[in-house]
C-alpha cells in the first residue's frame, strides 16, 4: 500500500504551532519581568515607609521626652543645652526622680540643625554610628519603652534654639528643634524629620 500525500502540505503546521509557541513564551516572559518590577518597587516602598514609620516615632518621642525633662524643677539649667550628648544624657538622667528608659540629649544653639546642609551632615554621621550608645551628636531611639529593636536604629537629637520671647515680663519661651533619622534595612533610604518645640522656661 502506497502512503497518500496531499500536495502543497509540507509541514506548516508545525512551523505555525513553533512560531506560537515562541509568542507565548515571549509573552510569559515578559509578564514575568513586568511581575518582578512591581515586586520590588512594591518591597521598597514597604522599607521607605518602614524608614519613616522608626524617624517618625523616634521625633515623637524626643517631644515627649523634652516636655517631660520641661516639668522638673531643675529644667532651667538644661535649656541652654550642652557641647555633646556625652555630657547631655548624664546630666539630663539626674534631673529625674525616677529613672527614664529613654536617652535625652539637648546640645547648644551652636549645634542647631537650621539648614539642609548641617541636617544631611549630621544624618549622614548619624546614620554611622552603631549601637544603642549616645555618640558626641545623637542617641539612639529604642522604642518608649527601651525594647524596640531595629535593623538600622534611628537616632535623634534636640538642639536649643534660643528665646523667642519679647516682652520681659513674661516667662520666657524657648524653642528647641528636634531632629530624627531613620534609613531602611538595605540602607537605601534616608529620612529625615524636624520639629520645633516651644516650651515656657520659668
Amino acid at each position: 500500500m502506497k502512503a497518500y500525500r496531499r500536495p502543497g502540505q509540507r509541514g506548516a503546521t508545525l512551523l505555525i504551532a513553533l512560531v506560537m509557541l515562541l509568542l507565548l513564551s515571549l509573552l510569559a516572559a515578559s509578564s514575568m519581568r513586568q511581575t518582578l518590577l512591581q515586586a520590588r518597587s512594591g518591597g521598597a516602598a514597604l522599607e521607605n515607609t518602614q524608614a519613616f514609620n522608626a524617624a517618625e516615632a523616634a521625633l515623637r518621642e524626643g517631644e515627649r521626652r523634652l516636655v517631660a525633662l520641661s516639668q522638673q524643677p531643675s529644667f532651667t539649667a538644661f535649656s541652654a543645652g550642652f557641647a555633646s550628648c556625652t555630657e547631655s544624657v548624664p546630666a539630663v538622667r539626674s534631673a529625674f526622680a525616677k529613672a527614664q528608659t529613654g536617652d535625652l540629649c539637648i546640645l547648644t544653639k551652636a549645634s542647631d540643625l537650621s539648614t539642609s546642609i548641617l541636617t544631611q551632615t549630621w544624618a549622614a554621621t548619624a546614620l554611622q554610628a552603631t549601637g544603642s550608645a549616645p555618640t558626641t551628636r545623637t542617641v539612639a531611639y529604642r522604642g518608649s519603652d527601651g525594647s524596640a529593636s531595629f535593623s538600622q536604629t534611628p537616632r535623634w537629637v534636640v538642639t536649643a534654639m534660643g528665646s523667642s520671647s519679647v516682652d520681659m515680663s513674661a516667662p520666657a519661651t524657648n524653642l528647641f528643634r528636634i531632629t530624627a533619622v531613620a534609613q531602611d534595612r538595605g540602607r537605601r533610604f534616608p529620612v529625615i524629620l524636624q520639629s520645633v518645640v516651644a516650651l515656657e522656661v520659668p
